[in-house]
């Protein structure tokens, strides 16, 4: 019952999530954590930053860390299908019968409007990743720092991720007690 559970799950998740893996942070919030309660918010948080690191879709990552968690490998294996599927399912239809056809006032209304829609997504996504991992003098620091790297073009949106991955280990290696103090947001 698990399975089909996961399968129904991520499928819905999949088939009404136009924009990629950040445009569908509110839909697994939603479903896997206030309905299904699978995970809870603190661990969509570390699954996201994981699928981030990872090689892959963040839908897919995401998708598989939190099937592997509800229902172990076969968990995995489904919610990844599941969340896939659906996509296949657009893709194969446009290519088959609307190939061409973007270029229609029509079709410009309607991208116009999906983008309007996966802009405010992604805009709530990036609100509650903000407040994750800024929470803290720690993360704050260290947003500050990668956001300007960013924005001067010093790193790639790889060399960041190693970046803030070896900036988090070094700073609870090297200062315990001045990180840890500022753990969860403990600004004490």
């Amino acid at each position: 019952m698990i399975l089909w559970e996961i399968f129904w799950s991520f499928f819905k998740i999949g088939a009404v999530t136009f924009g990629g893996g950040y445009a569908m942070i509110p839909l697994i919030e939603k479903e896997i954590i206030t309905k299904k309660k699978w995970i809870d918010e603190g661990e969509l948080l570390e699954i996201i930053a994981i699928a981030q690191m990872t090689p892959g879709v963040i839908a897919i990552n995401t998708a598989t860390f939190v099937g592997r968690k509800s229902a172990g490998v076969k968990g995995a294996i489904i919610a990844s299908v599941a969340v896939t599927l659906p996509s296949l399912f657009v893709i194969s239809f446009i290519v088959t019968f609307l190939s061409g056809t973007f270029d229609t006032v029509l079709a410009k209304k309607l991208l116009t409007g999906v983008r309007a829609g996966l802009l405010a997504l992604m805009a709530h996504s990036l609100l509650r990743l903000f407040r994750s991992g800024a929470n803290n003098i720690v993360g704050i620091i260290l947003l500050t720092i990668s956001f300007t790297a960013l924005v001067f073009s010093v790193f790639s949106p790889i060399n960041l991720i190693i970046f803030g991955s070896l900036s988090g280990l070094m700073l609870y290696r090297f200062f315990p007690g001045f990180t840890l103090k500022y753990l969860d947001g403990d600004k004490k």
